[in-house]
């Protein structure tokens, strides 16, 4: 414990600074509190919410100015920790809209994903935010010998390609599977990665399966307001013979999809601040994503060409193979084979 001495000495003697500083100027703490007050603002949404532009260092500056007292950063960051303040950043958190039924399609998810995923496969789809191929900039950072140098600036006309991750999360077996994009993401692609996940791992990892649910975004490709991705869905459980039943999560709600923070959040780590040169590079990349609860994941690229602008007809969907949910007849449908 003797190496420990010189370390306490030095914490007490700081201290000691501060309580002399405060003992020979009172006012200190009631007029830094009155500075903090006239640079303050508040949330309009939150009224317990409030902030301050100015940095220690400036506050500091400016109570010097106006008062002739030097006071430290380390004093200021003391003194605003007394009053409740602390180094935050924003959080996402306020929905730019609401949904009537929202608790209650929750309900009906949770109570279908408990049902069936005793004997049923239970996936989670989604697309991740599209990236573009080249020597552009990426946010993050890396292990490397040197910074590596990329454009100055991100114009469209410098990128080489699109990427487009579309992702399948197995709830049950937690394993995601990705498909790369190199063109767009329609309903046409996530079905294609439908059948791919099925006819490669599904139907081994589930050989009595009669069923399957799938949760998703309620906009995008798979949107419920779209008759094309009903129709996808259709193809899919007749190649498949498959019951599918398809759950969109209510609008303004698709941060709660699991596949958001169970699946893309870990490829995100694992893409991050890498450039993306190829294909090959992010096929790679993406295979290294695990965690230390046993997530794995399968990669590989589908870089067909789909067209968009693609309608389907409400009169094209078979209505005998379709139905809706009692209550909440958009955002719940099984479709049969």
């Amino acid at each position: 414990m003797i190496w420990l001495f010189p370390f306490l000495q030095d914490v007490n003697e700081k201290q000691v600074g501060v309580e002399k500083k405060t003992e020979k100027h009172p006012e200190i703490k009631e007029l830094l509190t009155a500075l903090i007050e006239e640079h303050k603002a508040g949330s309009p949404t939150d009224s317990d919410t409030y902030w301050i532009c100015l940095k220690p260092y400036a506050i500091a500056k400016l109570f010097q100015e106006r008062h002739d007292i030097t006071i430290s950063n380390g004093l200021v960051k003391r003194l605003l920790k007394e009053q409740g303040y602390g180094y935050r950043k924003q959080t996402k958190q306020i929905a730019l809209g609401s949904y009537a039924q929202r608790n209650e399609q929750f309900k009906i998810i949770c109570s279908l994903v408990l049902i069936m995923s005793l004997e049923s496969p239970v996936l989670s789809i989604d697309c991740k935010k599209k990236e573009r191929l080249g020597n552009l900039y990426r946010n993050g950072k890396c292990f490397c010998t040197k910074a590596v140098r990329v454009y100055d600036h991100d114009y469209e006309y410098l990128a080489e390609g699109k990427v487009v991750p579309h992702g399948i999360y197995d709830m049950q077996a937690n394993r995601g599977y990705v498909s790369i994009g190199g063109s767009c993401e329609t309903a046409a692609f996530i079905v294609d990665n439908l059948l791919w996940w099925w006819w490669e791992y599904g139907i081994h990892q589930y050989p009595d399966a009669k069923n399957i649910l799938l949760l998703c975004d309620s906009g995008g490709a798979n949107s419920y307001r779209h008759h094309i991705f009903k129709h996808q869905i259709m193809e899919f459980a007749k190649q498949t013979g498959l019951s599918v039943i398809v759950c969109h999560y209510p609008p303004y709600c698709s941060k709660w999809n699991p596949i958001e923070h169970r699946l893309f959040s870990q490829v995100h780590k694992a893409m991050e601040g890498v450039v993306f040169t190829d294909y090959q590079t992010i096929q790679k990349l993406i295979e290294q994503t695990s965690t230390t609860t046993g997530l794995t994941v399968v990669v590989r690229l589908n870089l067909k060409e789909y067209k968009t602008g693609i309608k389907v007809e409400k009169e094209y969907i078979d209505k005998k193979r379709i139905a809706y949910h009692p209550y909440i007849p958009d955002l719940n449908c099984r479709i049969y084979p």
